[in-house]
C-alpha cells in the first residue's frame, strides 16, 4: 500500500474555504494530514470543504477570523497547538485583491489590502515559526501572484505591492530559520480557474487563455498538487524560493 505523503503531519491553512487554499486543503487531507483550516465568512461553504475532507478519511478543526488580527492569529496557535500538539506545515492563502486604479483608490482600500494579504502572513508565520523551531523542523508556504512579476491593468497596486513583499519575506525568512531545518517557499499562481475568473464572460475568459502560453486555465487543485510537493519531504532541500505555476505565461 503506498505511503501517504503527510501522514501524521499538521497543517495550518488560511484562506481555506474557496478556491487554491479549498484545494490544498483536499490535497493535504487526501496524504494524511490533520488539518487547521482557517476562514474569514460563510461558514456553510467551509463546512462542505470539510465534509470533503470527512469522506477523504482526514481530520480537520475550522476556527474563523482575519488573519490581519494579531489576537486572531495567536488564538489561531493556541487552539492548533491544544488540539495537535505541534504544527509542521503552514500555508499562507488568505488573500482580497483590489481593482481601484492608483489615482482613485483610497488610503483605506491600500491598507486593507495590505494588511490582509502582508501583515496576515507575516503575523501567522510570528505564530508558528517559533514553534517549528523548537521542533527544528518545518515547511512554510505563501501564495503570491503573478502579479508581483508582472503588472496587470485591472488590479490595484496595493495587491502587487503586497504580493510583491510576500515574495522577499519569504526569502528573508529562509534565510533565518536554514537552520532550523524549516523551509520557506512560495507559490506565485497566474491565472487559475477560481470563482473569480468562473464569473467573467465566456469572451473574457477566451481572451485570459488565449494570454496564457498553454491556452487554457490553470486548476486550483494544480496548485494544491504544488503545494503538497513543497509541504512533503520531497522538497527538504528547497527553500527561499518561488515555483511560478502559470501555463508559462512569464515566458512571453
Amino acid at each position: 500500500m503506498k505511503s501517504k505523503l503527510l501522514k501524521g503531519k499538521v497543517a495550518v491553512i488560511t484562506g481555506a474555504s474557496r478556491g487554491i487554499g479549498r484545494a490544498i486543503a483536499l490535497c493535504f487531507a487526501g496524504e494524511g494530514a490533520s488539518l487547521m483550516l482557517i476562514y474569514l465568512r460563510n461558514k456553510d461553504r467551509m463546512g462542505e470543504v470539510c465534509c470533503e475532507i470527512e469522506s477523504l478519511g482526514g481530520i480537520s478543526v475550522c476556527m474563523m477570523g482575519d488573519v490581519s488580527d494579531p489576537a486572531f492569529c495567536e488564538s489561531v496557535r493556541d487552539e492548533t497547538f491544544r488540539k495537535y500538539g505541534r504544527v509542521d506545515v503552514l500555508v499562507n492563502c488568505a488573500g482580497i485583491i483590489a481593482r481601484s486604479p492608483f489615482e482613485e483608490m483610497t488610503l483605506e482600500e491600500w491598507h486593507h489590502v495590505i494588511n490582509v494579504n502582508l501583515h496576515g502572513s507575516f503575523l501567522m508565520c510570528r505564530m508558528f515559526l517559533p514553534l517549528m523551531r523548537e521542533q527544528r523542523s518545518g515547511k512554510v508556504i505563501t501564495l503570491t501572484s503573478q502579479m508581483a512579476h508582472r503588472p496587470h491593468p485591472s488590479a490595484s497596486p496595493s495587491y502587487e505591492v503586497s504580493k510583491a513583499a510576500l515574495t522577499a519575506l519569504t526569502r528573508h525568512l529562509a534565510n533565518q530559520y536554514a537552520k532550523y531545518n524549516i523551509c520557506v517557499n512560495a507559490i506565485a499562481p497566474g491565472s487559475i480557474d477560481t470563482d473569480m475568473f468562473k464569473g467573467m464572460s465566456e469572451e473574457a475568459r477566451e481572451r485570459l487563455k488565449n494570454a496564457v502560453t498553454m491556452k487554457r486555465l490553470g486548476e486550483p487543485h494544480e496548485v494544491g498538487m504544488c503545494a503538497l510537493f513543497l509541504a512533503s519531504e520531497m522538497s527538504d532541500y528547497l527553500t527561499g524560493t518561488t515555483i511560478h505555476i502559470n501555463g508559462g505565461s512569464l515566458m512571453v
